[in-house]
């Protein structure tokens, strides 16, 4: 009686404790429910992809030096050509200089029970286009897996090691396990077993604390943790256009072995300055740069490097993570003309140091990853490299950023993808500080569109139009029109202008600024068009010399978006017009002034008339304030957007009495 009483305790307390748990057993983002409320089941829901993932296991191994070794087992089940497109190639990359390589097995099972292995030479060993031109990326590897006979219904199963064998920076190890995908996952499971003591630093995103589990076992008598962690019915990411980063909406642990920033950064620091060493060729292409005839500022000498620097060196590179973390020494990026971001980066202060300026790297994420977290002392958070220096101006330190990435950008201005970024900046050994690079407003990115021309009674529009780019819009500009021919160049001013005057021939173009990165980039262009004006009895018909912007509609296609809007930077779309009318004739139709804001932005346009000169002068303005906007906002940017290009899609003006002189 006393055992079944007892027993009935028990069952109480065990139930008690399953249903105060429970909550938190599980990530609510990705439970079963979930996946059922986004779509119904795993099976159902993978449809929409074309597969989905039965199975992963991924398998962490890390010794006592630093070593560690993946295993990644996975099951993927295809559902459609969709599927068969995209998953019959799996495509692994390694890095021969750090890494190996192991197949286990590769297979593809067709209606639950025949197994068809991956063929000989299915199997390939394949260098990317990149580590052919650029020796400095020769160690980079794609395992390449051809799957056979893949179909409807068919699964595809296959296995394989890495062996880390050297550690990228030393006692240096970094992972990050990722548990949701753009396709549904079924089942994942991962595990990490690593020796007892080694302290570990472990992030988790979008993951409950409770969903990983921590256990001692023994290995040959000897003590190991192992982690682990495990994830039922996994809902697809879906993707939209203009979203966030997919690693922001991931779910994932970030492993790595340093606990401390301080320890990390020291570590980084004491790369980039084995790597910050001038030679005799590099002093004599900074005395080259910098005049001598007098007697310059720390900021002049600054911008006459920078911008000799971006002339002479070119950007390639494949970000942190299998090439490691040391920068290539500074002579030796010299002498190739190229490196990716933490080599030129480490040239540049090589060269701004020589002068006295002292240069320091700043890590820092763009806007194609996470946000940078403090919490997560891991370097896989940064994917480029900026150069940052402080000068006492008037009294007060001044802080500046360079960017060597890129021969389109002007001194101090950095890409909009790393504007209003944290990041870390090493300033020496034992000294760092996170920093925030300074956010864009809307008039550096600036799209001014000038026209002066004249209105024959006929309908002939005869003018000038000139647009000016600022800003982003210049480096977008610049590095479309930086190796085509003049055909193209002509090809693309026409493609520009007949979005508004469809009839136009133009008489000349001309592209100005191309190569000179420390101006705005300009388009000038002389045309003619016969037909732009439509008689209707004594009254001239046309349409505003405008055009309507189609970069903005695609932004609003959508009623209702998933997640933010990420334009990335905030701009202004500015419009100026003069036109001459048929002299006596007077304007018989304006359409009203159009003012229209809200906290996303701001619309407005208005045309005025002068009877004395015959002229008509328009404005038009458009400011979008924010790089990103909410779910919620998104709702009044669309109203904004379609209101904007509304008014100058049906903006015709009428003007009276052509026939009376």
């Amino acid at each position: 009686m006393k055992i079944k009483k007892l027993k009935s305790l028990l069952f109480l307390v065990f139930s008690a404790f399953i249903l105060i748990s429970a909550p938190n057993l599980i990530n609510p983002a990705f439970s079963h429910a979930a996946a059922v409320k986004r779509g119904g089941s795993i099976e159902k829901d993978g449809k929409n992809f074309g597969a989905y993932i039965l199975k992963k296991d991924v398998l962490l191994k890390l010794n006592k030096n630093y070593e560690l070794k993946t295993y990644i087992t996975e099951s993927v089940k295809i559902l459609s050509q969709r599927g068969i497109n995209k998953y019959s190639e799996v495509i692994v990359p390694f890095s021969e200089k750090y890494q190996k390589i192991k197949l286990l097995y590769a297979y593809t099972l067709l209606n639950g029970m025949f197994k068809v292995p991956v063929g000989k030479h299915a199997v390939n060993i394949v260098s990317p286009d990149f580590a052919v031109n650029y020796p400095d990326y020769s160690d980079i590897k794609y395992l390449t897996l051809s799957m056979p006979a893949v179909e409807d219904g068919s699964v595809i199963n296959f296995s394989y090691e890495i062996d880390n064998f050297k550690p990228l920076i030393k006692n240096g190890v970094f992972y990050t396990g990722y548990f949701s995908y753009t396709i549904p996952v079924r089942k994942i499971d991962f595990s990490l077993i690593y020796p007892k003591g080694i302290n570990l630093n472990l992030y988790l995103h979008k993951l409950s604390k409770y969903a990983v589990s921590k256990k001692f076992v023994y290995i040959k008598n000897k003590k190991f943790i192992k982690l682990g962690a495990s994830l039922r019915n996994v809902a697809a990411i879906k993707k939209e256009s203009y979203m966030p980063p997919i690693k922001n909406l991931r779910s994932y642990i970030a492993l790595s072995t340093y606990n401390s920033w301080s320890n990390l950064l020291n570590r980084i620091n004491a790369m980039f300055m084995k790597a910050e060493k001038p030679t005799g060729k590099i002093k004599e292409f900074v005395k080259s740069a910098v005049k001598t005839d007098k007697d310059e500022s720390g900021r002049q000498k600054a911008v006459s490097i920078y911008y000799s620097f971006v002339k002479s060196f070119r950007y390639i590179g494949i970000g942190y993570g299998i090439n490691g973390y040391k920068p290539e020494p500074a002579d030796t990026t010299f002498a190739n003309g190229y490196g990716d971001s933490k080599s030129l980066a480490a040239l540049l202060i090589t060269m701004l140091k020589i002068e006295g300026i002292n240069a320091y790297p700043i890590l820092i994420p763009s806007l194609n990853t996470a946000d940078l977290n403090i919490k997560n002392v891991s370097l896989k958070q940064f994917d480029s490299v900026i150069v940052g220096f402080t000068l006492k101006e008037k009294g007060k330190n001044k802080e500046y950023y360079l960017y060597p990435d890129s021969s389109s950008y002007k001194a101090f201005r950095i890409p909009f993808g790393l504007a209003g970024r944290k990041g870390a900046a090493i300033i020496g050994r034992g000294s760092f500080k996170f920093v925030s690079t300074p956010a864009e407003k809307p008039e550096q990115n600036e799209k001014i569109l000038l026209f002066k021309g004249r209105l024959a009674k006929s309908g002939t529009l005869r003018g000038r139009i000139s647009i000016i780019y600022k800003g982003l819009y210049s480096n977008f500009e610049r590095t479309s029109l930086k190796n085509i021919n003049n055909y193209h160049k002509k090809i693309k001013a026409a493609n520009f202008l007949y979005d508004f005057v469809p009839g136009a021939y133009i008489k000349s173009f001309k592209y100005k600024n191309i190569k000179k990165i420390n101006k705005n980039v300009k388009l000038n262009i002389k045309f003619i068009d016969r037909n732009y004006g439509v008689l209707k009895g004594d009254k001239l018909v046309f349409h505003s010399v405008m055009p309507v912007d189609m970069s903005l509609i695609r932004l609003v296609l959508k009623r209702k978006r998933l997640y933010p809007l990420i334009i990335g930077y905030p701009f202004e779309h500015i419009g100026k017009i003069k036109m001459k009318i048929p002299e006596k004739s007077g304007i018989y139709y304006l359409p009203p002034p159009l003012k229209f804001n809200n906290e996303a932005g701001s619309a407005y346009s208005n045309c005025s008339f002068s009877k004395n000169k015959a002229e008509l002068s328009c404005v038009y303005k458009f400011e979008s304030e924010k790089p990103a906007v909410s779910v919620k906002g998104y709702k009044k940017y669309r109203q904004i957007i379609k209101a904007y290009a509304a008014y100058l899609k049906n903006y015709f003006i009428a003007v009276s009495n052509v026939y009376f002189y």
